[in-house]
């Protein structure tokens, strides 16, 4: 007797037959037609999600776009944007200049490999006074059970995917209409278009490699029905769209072996100005360092890397220059004030916009400057120099660092602005906080 796969089959090719005699004898709906007969042939193929990865073959076959298109190719996570998921090799590939000198050439996203588009994200972004001015697509694939991927911040869908997708009107709201989200099964093949955009995200996750070591993983895990019981929406939506940010991997190391050089020769930063240095160049840029500061503090002990708003401060090195430092502080260190920013009193409104970006600083010895993965439970560790970003003004003082664990509960990381001085040797000994510290959470 036949199995029940059989009978799928021959129903899905009966209802194709009947489609495409449908649109031989009504020409006009023969792109509709067409459609359906790609999205029923999808619906009865296996899963990619359920076949063994091909051992010793790269995860992709072809490129992420035309590479005359690209000009960099930019490791994120060493400066980071609130919100961001981190720690994580994710990279983004910056477009050529295009029209204008502060424009960016528009490039075609490409599909790297065969893969199913198992979900689909869109995010609208809106102004001060309420207007929405931008519309990002991200675009979630699954190329075998161990390999997910995905597109972020796509200025453009490609209307042929978002129409065998059934068009937005199964789009749920996820918190409201500005972030909504798709469950799909959608085959593409390696070259297919994806979408368009200046410039995209790309991430991959490699479900049999080892996660990267975090001193609490339970902060970048998500409980998925729990997340789906508060948007009311499917558990398996939350699940397509949340990334295994600990087994995240350098998406370059997955392309062809005879396409990974020309791609990795274009890593560094957004505007191709700084290579990035050192081996392995595409480097995980934030790390939870076990017993160390670098990697992300958070401002409370209940955050969770997974919500939607991440309150955090990043320290790590800088994922073009390792020998450079970053402190991603996002305004969220009280002490360092508008009048510490090395700017005339009359520019008062870009001092404190500078308080609420990123510090950089270059590494240095013993105590001084040290390196965010070298510092240990009971030292104050003092920063001097620091700039605001890379090329910025200079902060008229000096920043203290202490890190302690805690007996029960998360590490703690104290940090505090000192203006007293403006080098570390000028500090009276022993350091010590003058109490304007702030304190995060591992």
């Amino acid at each position: 007797m036949p199995d029940s796969g059989y009978f799928v089959r021959l129903t899905a090719f009966l209802f194709a037959a009947a489609l495409l005699g449908a649109a031989l004898k009504y020409p006009t709906v023969g792109r509709q037609a067409a459609d359906r007969i790609a999205a029923v042939a999808a619906a009865v193929e296996t899963p990619l999600a359920a076949r063994a990865c091909a051992i010793g073959d790269p995860a992709f076959s072809g490129p992420f776009a035309p590479l005359e298109d690209i000009l960099s190719v930019s490791p994120l996570g060493g400066v980071t944007a609130p919100g961001e998921v981190l720690p994580a090799p994710y990279m983004r590939i910056n477009t050529r200049r295009g029209e204008t000198a502060f424009a960016r050439r528009m490039t075609t996203a490409l599909a790297p490999a065969k893969a199913d588009i198992i979900a689909l994200e869109r995010n609208t972004d809106r102004d001060e006074t309420g207007r929405a001015v931008h519309q990002t697509w991200t675009v979630h694939f699954r190329s075998c059970e161990n390999i997910t991927f995905y597109y972020d911040r796509l200025d453009a869908l490609d209307a042929t995917i978002l129409r065998r997708a059934g068009g937005l009107a199964g789009f749920a709201e996820l918190g409201g209409p500005d972030h909504i989200a798709m469950e799909t099964q959608i085959r593409i093949q390696t070259g297919d278009v994806i979408g368009v955009s200046d410039g995209f995200d790309v991430g991959l996750h490699d479900l049999a490699a080892p996660p990267a070591a975090q001193e609490r993983p339970e902060r970048y895990s998500a409980d998925t029905y729990a997340r789906a019981d508060l948007f009311g929406a499917q558990a398996s939506l939350f699940k397509a769209i949340t990334p295994a940010t600990s087994q995240a991997r350098c998406p370059l190391d997955y392309l062809p072996k005879e396409e990974q050089a020309a791609w990795a020769a274009k890593l560094g930063d957004s505007w191709g100005i700084r290579r990035a240095k050192g081996e392995n160049a595409c480097r995980t840029a934030v790390a939870d360092l076990p017993g160390a500061a670098q990697g992300v503090w958070y401002t409370d002990a209940a955050h969770n890397a997974a919500t939607t708003k991440v309150s955090a401060v990043a320290l790590s090195p800088d994922a073009i220059d390792p020998e450079r430092l970053i402190f991603a502080l996002h305004g969220r260190l009280a002490s360092l004030t508008p009048d510490l920013i090395g700017l005339a009193p009359m520019m008062e409104d870009e001092r404190a916009e500078a308080t609420k970006g990123f510090l950089s600083v270059k590494r240095g010895d013993g105590r001084i400057n040290t390196h965010f993965a070298e510092v240990r439970d009971g030292e104050i560790y003092c920063y001097e120099g620091l700039r605001v970003n890379f090329v910025g003004p200079l902060v008229t003082g000096v920043v203290l660092l202490a890190r302690e664990s805690a007996k029960e509960g998360p590490a703690l990381l104290k940090l505090e602005a000192r203006r007293d001085v403006q080098s570390c040797i000028n500090l009276p000994d022993p350091w010590a906080f003058a109490g304007d510290e702030t304190t995060f959470y591992r």
